[in-house]
């Protein structure tokens, strides 16, 4: 008697199930829907760069061509907004993002009650920007502000600043208050990184005594690299967005001193009514952002 091998059965391929051209055609209309509401305003505002429009005035568009820009080139408010833009912008992420990784390291081993404190740590993050902006305007106040009264108990100034009032002292006062809202971010983002590191590492560290700040700097900062990248380039795009806090602290003031891009938008579009000027300096901001966010892009997949 012989013994016959049977082949193993191979399994029928499905052919029914594959992808199929008509299903690409599925997401049109959700493009297209992306494409009039971001699109649509998009082209709409190139076009109003180009032109003289006030609408209280009840006259159309005049077309101006490139006078708009030329104008923002000799404008010395315009490179003062973008330069607060940049302060604000970059100096907030930098600050929060290097407590935020002092932070994290720090409460990274709490265990049991302790774990309150990231919890709490977390609280600021939850915070309305509105209310961020009037507790901040609260201590800061130039006379019953708790800033003035520690500074002044503790023998540092003989009189109160002007915190809010002071060209040199206002943006320092609002970017103060945009990192105390943004740190818990890169704290929750750095603790998931770290929590990311495989225990073998952190054991052969340990034999080869490795500790403390070698630790951190050697073993567990490269783990947080790309969280960092991916949560600066988060927060990046928020603060050159951000209205709300500026706005609801000094409305750009005193004079210029806090005025970003889009506080200055703001202002041309919603009170000097000066819409073609404000579409250009719009359009700039347009243009900043996607060039950011190409060199970004590039910076992190080099950096994968």
């Amino acid at each position: 008697m012989t013994n016959t091998a049977i082949a193993p059965r191979q399994p029928r391929r499905r052919t029914g199930l594959g992808r199929r051209p008509w299903m690409d055609w599925m997401i049109l209309p959700a493009l297209i829907a992306i494409g009039v509401v971001i699109g649509y305003p998009i082209v709409r505002a190139i076009q109003l760069s180009t032109t003289e429009f006030n609408p209280l005035a009840g006259a159309d568009p005049t077309p101006v061509g490139t006078a708009n820009f030329e104008q923002l080139v000799d404008d010395p408010i315009f490179w003062e907004a973008l330069r607060n833009t940049a302060i604000y912008t970059f100096g907030s992420v930098a600050i929060a993002a290097i407590i935020g990784a002092m932070v994290a390291l720090l409460v990274e081993n709490l265990s049991g009650r302790a774990r309150v404190v990231k919890t709490l740590l977390l609280t600021p993050w939850a915070v309305p920007f509105v209310v961020v902006a009037f507790l901040f305007r609260y201590m800061f106040d130039a006379q019953s502000g708790v800033i003035n009264a520690l500074l002044m108990d503790l023998n540092i100034t003989d009189q109160p600043v002007d915190w809010l009032v002071s060209s040199t002292w206002a943006l320092p006062t609002v970017v103060a208050a945009n990192v105390w809202a943004q740190t818990p971010f890169f704290v929750l983002v750095f603790g998931a990184a770290l929590a990311a590191v495989p225990n073998e590492v952190i054991e052969s560290a340990r034999v080869d005594s490795t500790r403390g700040l070698a630790m951190a700097r050697h073993i567990k900062l490269p783990y947080m690299r790309n969280a960092a990248l991916i949560a600066s380039l988060l927060m990046v795009v928020a603060n050159f967005n951000d209205f709300g806090k500026i706005w609801a602290m000094t409305e750009g003031g005193p004079g210029y001193a806090t005025t970003t891009l889009v506080v200055w938008v703001y202002r041309l579009a919603f009170t000097s009514f000066e819409l073609g000027y404000a579409s250009a300096v719009g359009v700039i901001w347009l243009v900043l952002l996607l060039l950011f966010a190409i060199a970004y892009a590039r910076m992190l997949r080099r950096g994968s």
